[in-house]
């Protein structure tokens, strides 16, 4: 029962907290401390707690480690003119009413390509949102695509650290995985991009944003051509020869540096200093648009992945969660074994505040409750991967957000994250009644041939 009440408390406190626009930094701090209390008063020594909690957080270090990279990547992609570049040769392609959906199509690809939902805000993420700004279009429609096109290859392609992970904990195959997820993932998507289409339409802006004069800005202000699309090649081919997303941002990171130096003249210390701090352009008018970027403005997501991965020990290590997974069987009797997995999953990624714990938690918790490995690893997918990037304050949101600045209520427009959850849901509530309909049946059958007899 006290496990219970710890966590409704801290649910409720971090919900309140966020609605109030405090930082999410502060409930989450608070968390630390009910669960540190927690393991205090089930009589585990105070040192023992710490390194548990530090346990935790050393299952995050690959996590931040590509915070850094792509702090320092989207500041050089910037100084470089590569996101210029990019969206001078596609404002005059796109209209401000296809910009949602020509932005989730293409996030969806470059995602899909590189395995990586960070990766892909960083970089086309970026592009995209700058476009949508230039030229006046949906922002919250177009950073909601954002969102929802960054996860799709994050849950799908093979090159995915989620999907590795879930193959991983559910013991199954990758290539059985995939197959899987493309067939449950096929009407929303359709559904999803048509949102997009329709919506974009229809809350256009009836006078656009003169995209043509941000373009010519642009041209003039980073006016080295199509050499700035050199750091784009690293992270879209590299992915396809096997080479890890670190690599190949890294790759990209060193070109952008050459870029930079070689032919736009930039001095090695403005640099470094826009690595760390972010890049800023002399220009102000460009300012207003190209600034952003650096090591420094990943440090909110990184303290909330280091904050929350603490709390993966604590659970582990205080069995705090122990209490918890007798519930679980007896909903998914109620609510079908994916309901099951989703009514957990919910809670848990609001506590977790990101998709790698979110969907660990999940799987200690549901183990068991599906026939197969195949069908948890489904659920998992269809719930865990996609539900922790709809908590507004989860890394998995927020990260994605402030990456591209988009809307920080990016997350209500990501249709095909929403879809995906419902659409399994729908299906297994159908598959359920069909099953006891055809029972119902039989039993009939059989009542009638025995009264026949």
């Amino acid at each position: 029962m006290l496990e219970l009440v710890v966590l409704a408390v801290f649910c409720l406190q971090l919900i309140v907290f966020v609605a109030a626009g405090v930082a999410v930094t502060v409930p989450l701090s608070v968390g630390f401390i009910l669960f540190y209390g927690y393991g205090l008063m089930r009589g585990h020594d105070p040192a023992e707690l710490v390194r548990m909690a530090l346990s935790g957080v050393s299952t995050a270090r690959g996590v931040i480690e590509s915070f850094v990279l792509i702090g320092i990547l989207t500041a050089l992609w910037r100084a470089s003119g590569t996101i210029s570049q990019v969206v001078v040769m596609a404002s005059p392609l796109v209209t401000p009413a296809a910009a949602p959906l020509a932005t989730f199509a293409l996030t969806s690809l470059v995602s899909f390509l590189m395995g990586t939902a960070f990766g892909t805000a960083a970089t086309m993420g970026v592009v995209c949102m700058t476009m949508a700004h230039s030229m006046g279009a949906n922002a919250l429609l177009c950073g909601g695509a954002v969102l929802a096109g960054a996860y799709f290859g994050d849950r799908v392609s093979p090159m995915s650290s989620s999907s590795l992970l879930v193959r991983s904990i559910t013991h199954t195959s990758l290539g059985g995985n995939f197959r899987a997820m493309m067939r449950s993932s096929l009407v929303p998507l359709v559904v999803a991009a048509a949102a997009y289409g329709v919506l974009g339409v229809a809350l256009a802006p009836a006078t656009s944003g003169d995209a043509g004069a941000v373009s010519g800005v642009l041209a003039s202000y980073f006016s080295q051509g199509i050499v700035a699309l050199l750091p784009v090649v690293s992270v879209l081919v590299l992915p396809l020869l096997k080479v890890g997303m670190k690599w190949s941002m890294a790759a990209s990171i060193a070109l952008a540096a050459i870029v930079c130096v070689l032919v736009r003249g930039v001095a090695p210390a403005e640099l470094l200093q826009a690595s760390v701090f972010g890049y800023v352009p002399a220009d102000p008018g460009v300012a207003r648009i190209m600034s952003g970027g650096g090591i420094l403005s990943m440090a909110n997501v990184t303290a909330i992945v280091c904050l929350s991965s603490s709390f993966a020990g604590l659970f582990e290590g205080t069995g705090l969660l122990d209490g918890v997974r007798g519930h679980v069987d007896a909903l998914a009797d109620t609510l079908t074994p994916f309901g099951a997995v989703l009514a957990v999953v919910v809670p848990a990624s609001m506590v977790a505040c990101n998709q790698t714990l979110g969907t660990m938690l999940a799987h200690e918790l549901c183990a068991g409750v599906e026939g197969s490995d195949r069908e948890l690893a489904l659920d998992l997918e269809d719930s865990a991967v996609v539900v922790s990037p709809l908590v507004p304050w989860s890394a998995a949101c927020s990260a994605v957000a402030s990456m591209c600045a988009a809307p920080a209520t990016c997350w209500l427009a990501a249709f095909y994250l929403w879809l995906i959850p419902v659409w399994h849901l729908a299906a297994s509530l159908a598959g359920r009644r069909g099953s006891r309909a055809s029972k119902v049946s039989r039993g009939l059958v059989r009542l009638t041939l025995g009264a026949a007899a």
